[in-house]
């Protein structure tokens, strides 16, 4: 799979894993073409991309990349925290990983929500964890990292709420942070 990362997000969480896209000098602006060429020239083969950021939705135009990747037969999905501009036609797969509350609109269009869960959990988190897993088929859990490294206490609270949920919940790992693989 051929990733897209997006520079910037409205959101800017403290706890966020992508300091790079805080980061004014790491932004590559790169016109459609470019961007295009590059994704043929390393993705040679490869039909999956997935547009991530930052926050895809934070760009404009992403429908014409979305069109001109579908003309190239590529499948995308796109990971977003549902905040920006709205979603786009084309996606075969998208996952809404809210950092806030968000219309239910935008959570129903999702094939997968993903909850960030930290060491502790508000009531209200909670009680939308809980909303989510009742009525939709694939709800996740990701243990919050800090300073890109596992948080143990945020570990056993995702697992805590997973094995209660009987069935209801998903637990997802970032395996990398785990092997210590930047």
């Amino acid at each position: 799979m051929v990733f897209i990362r997006f520079w910037g997000c409205p959101l800017a969480c403290s706890w966020c894993d992508e300091p790079l896209h805080k980061d004014p000098s790491a932004r590559r602006d790169l016109p459609l073409e470019t961007l295009l060429e590059q994704v043929d020239s390393i993705g040679a083969g490869i039909s999956s991309v997935l547009l991530t950021g930052g926050e895809p939705l934070a760009v404009e135009q992403l429908s014409l990349l979305i069109a001109e990747l579908k003309k190239r037969g590529k499948w995308l999905a796109m990971e977003s925290s549902g905040v920006g501009y709205d979603i786009p036609e084309g996606l075969d797969w998208l996952t809404i990983s809210p950092k806030k509350a968000l219309a239910e609109e935008v959570m129903t269009k999702a094939d997968e929500l993903k909850f960030i869960v930290g060491p502790s959990l508000s009531t209200a988190q909670k009680q939308e964890i809980n909303h989510w897993a009742a009525i939709h088929p694939n709800v996740w859990l990701q243990p919050r990292a800090d300073n890109n490294k596992p948080n143990l206490q945020a570990n056993a609270k995702c697992l805590q709420l997973v094995l209660a949920s009987q069935g209801r919940l998903n637990l997802s790992v970032q395996l990398h942070k785990y092997l210590n693989i930047p």
